[in-house]
């Protein structure tokens, strides 16, 4: 795994621990819920994991999806 792999991982890890802090739950919790929510929409659309991004406010679920094909 390169320097910018384990960037990207902490940057994301430490995302999540401040979200799950700000809306009073687990980081596990916001973890389940992601992998949820890609099983769920992948059961309908052509993703994956790489494409699928998943970010949370106080009030809201952001889902991302990258890479669309032309």
């Amino acid at each position: 795994m390169g320097r910018r792999s384990s960037v990207r991982i902490a940057k994301d890890r430490l995302k999540v621990l401040v979200v799950s802090d700000r809306m009073k739950c687990q980081p596990e919790a916001c973890e389940r819920i992601s992998h949820e929510l890609y099983q769920v929409l992948s059961k309908y659309m052509e993703i994956t994991p790489e494409e699928f991004d998943v970010s949370y406010s106080r009030t809201h679920v952001h889902i991302r999806l990258t890479g669309e094909k032309q």
